[in-house]
């Protein structure tokens, strides 16, 4: 039988899927591309905002125009936990449930259900990491590894504590062992990926967190690089810094959950720092990594946000430097303390904000790249397309270099030359 896969939403939700993958071809299924006509359709959702909600519904349609067993997964089959009225699905399973979802799906095809089989646990229940099985072969040169999973800040505007749940972290030897793994199949670098990686251990008995598992992974043998998935800033204090700095594999590349940098909103958001602890931090990582760059995520339109407001989030993030921002409008989700704040702001206000935070980080991001130009950077080449390869720099800036030559997996020494639109082209 044929199942195909989408996914939406962040890393861990790919790391996810690839292992639900892993689990149908371990047990005889092929795996065939989202749009092409297959057995069963699995759409890996997101609801982190009304916009991912509503693509998952829309994938879900897609998939049941087809044919075939649609099997919704992920964080909105625990938002719409216990709605009968949903649309174009045969099989909706939790986080938690993605671990069975092999055995779920046979059992729907054997018992010939014709009724919606709902397979959600109350997430909040949720007090250990589980995961059945692990990735030993790598799809990419760069691949992902979850550590962890749930978060236990309650962000106001956020729906993830509710859909992950709270925090729980892996055994730090089986992490080991599937970076180990991977490292066999030929991967190169590994993103350490979870929903909240700075809470990395809060959950265990042993006295251990996320520098930790940095510091062990930085020792397996040909493994080239390690970088971090989104990070809450909080952890980088000035000797966890110092600390990271001495793992030669980790990648200069920090991507920081700030939001905003305007400490009004922060405190309305509940983020627990301000925006001059976020300086700090980036003057720390400046001391004692080389040329670091910094990306971030920020929500624009939060409630009561005003003119002044956001102009201080600007002036912060010109002040940074962000080599690359990833700007959101803020969106009202079921269950947050923001959905029900006064001042709610207009849609079209949001809209010109994020189209001038956009405009900020292109300038920001030429900017930063213009520096590196003429600079000797290693990359580590992850693909081959129309006479030129692609890899990355430590500093996570894309480049390509024309060659014949099969260079996939190796790092290699480039000098960057000048700037196309979504890449660097550079020399030997």
């Amino acid at each position: 039988m044929k199942v195909a896969f989408y996914t939406l939403g962040c890393k861990v939700n790919q790391y996810e899927t690839d292992l639900m993958i892993k689990k149908f071809k371990d047990n005889g299924y092929t795996i065939c591309d989202f749009e092409n006509i297959a057995d069963i359709y699995v759409v890996n959702s997101c609801s982190v905002t009304n916009l991912s909600t509503r693509k998952s519904r829309q994938y879900l349609s897609r998939a049941k125009s087809k044919g075939g067993i649609v099997v919704l997964a992920g964080c909105y089959s625990q938002e719409i936990l216990g709605d009968k009225e949903l649309k174009n699905v045969d099989i909706v399973i939790g986080n938690q449930e993605k671990n069975d979802i092999v055995e779920i799906v046979e059992k729907y095809i054997n018992e010939n259900n014709k009724k919606v089989t709902y397979k959600v646990s109350e997430i909040a229940k949720a007090k250990r990491y589980i995961q059945t099985g692990m990735l030993t072969q790598g799809i990419q040169v760069r691949e992902s590894v979850k550590i962890e999973d749930g978060c236990n800040n309650f962000c106001t505007y956020c729906i993830i504590p509710y859909v992950r749940g709270r925090v729980r972290s892996r055994n730090i030897e089986k992490i080991e062992e599937e970076v180990k793994e991977l490292v066999k199949s030929g991967v190169g670098e590994i993103v350490l990926v979870g929903i909240e990686i700075a809470s990395y251990g809060k959950d265990l008995e042993e006295n251990i967190d996320l520098i930790n598992v940095i510091e062990r992974i930085n020792k397996i043998k040909d493994l080239k690089r390690i970088r971090l998935g989104s990070i809450e800033p909080r952890i980088l204090t000035k000797e966890n810094i110092i600390r990271m700095s001495k793992c030669e594999k980790l990648c200069p590349h920090f991507h920081l959950s700030v939001q905003s940098l305007d400490n009004n909103v922060l405190k309305r958001m509940n983020r627990k720092y301000t925006r001059e602890d976020i300086f700090e931090i980036v003057d720390n990582i400046r001391k004692y990594f080389k040329n670091p760059a910094f990306t971030c995520d920020i929500i624009v339109g939060f409630p009561g946000e005003s003119d002044e407001e956001f102009k201080n989030t600007i002036e912060g993030v010109k002040k940074v430097a962000f080599y690359e921002v990833h700007a959101f409008k803020y969106s009202k989700r079921k269950w947050t303390l923001a959905a029900k704040m006064e001042d709610q702001i207009d849609g079209n206000i949001a809209q010109k904000r994020s189209e001038i935070l956009i405009s900020t980080a292109l300038e920001l991001k030429n900017n930063y790249i213009n520096k590196e130009l003429e600079k000797k950077e290693k990359i580590l080449i992850e693909s081959k397309k129309d006479g030129y390869l692609y890899g990355y720099t430590p500093n996570y800036i894309m480049v390509r270099i024309k060659s014949d030559e099969d260079l996939i997996g190796k790092e290699i020494e480039v000098t960057l030359k000048e700037i196309q639109k979504d890449v660097v082209d550079a020399i030997k």
